[in-house]
């Protein structure tokens, strides 16, 4: 049997895509790394699910730890490097996200908690909001490390807010006792 060499190039091309997607996970579809890298960090996937408001697709979430667990009061409490990534699925405005997120953190803190944690929540408020729009696709990294928050947005720093209380509280919009859905809190602690 003879082999031509388009041939040849074209399964070598078809063979090097499958090993580079070895170390991802797929999703409802969409593909999710395996490991992300914070800094000198190197994060694993602890689990991965999509946001659904009604019957439409709003993103994909991905949590990444050092080590995998099903604790959400672990992850939400801890001070390692953590990091969740929204991959949009749609359009979205920042300023419907943001209001999204600040719901999502006055039904995880009490009214004390969410009085004290008001400054930060709008700090926080204004970095996604340097992107006025967000298209499908675009990519948000909220980075968790000791008590700091950062906000990276289409691949661009976009800042930081330094507080333990907001930074738990923000996590607990998708790990608390009120998640913004339950079924993605599952899929993220990998039930899902």
């Amino acid at each position: 049997m003879k082999f031509n060499a388009s041939f040849l190039a074209a399964a070598l091309v078809a063979l090097s895509a499958l090993t580079l997607d070895a170390s991802a996970r797929t999703v409802d579809g969409h593909t999710v790394p395996d490991t992300l890298q914070v800094g000198n960090t190197p994060l694993i996937l602890n689990g991965a699910g999509i946001r659904k408001k009604v019957v439409f697709d709003v993103y994909l979430a991905a949590l990444y730890t050092d080590k995998k667990t099903d604790k959400a009061q672990a992850l939400i409490d801890s001070t390692a490097p953590r990091a969740l990534r929204l991959v949009l699925l749609r359009d979205i405005d920042s300023a419907d996200l943001a209001d999204a997120l600040n719901e999502g953190l006055r039904d995880n803190t009490s009214k004390s908690q969410w009085q004290a944690i008001q400054p930060h929540a709008r700090q926080f408020a204004g970095l996604l909001l340097k992107q006025k729009s967000l298209k499908r696709g675009s990519v948000i990294d909220l980075i968790f490390s000791g008590s700091r928050v950062s906000v990276s947005a289409l691949g661009t720093q976009q800042g930081a807010v330094d507080d333990a209380d907001f930074a738990h509280a923000l996590l607990a919009v998708w790990l608390g006792n009120d998640p913004a859905q339950s079924s993605l809190k599952r899929a993220l602690l990998g039930a899902g």
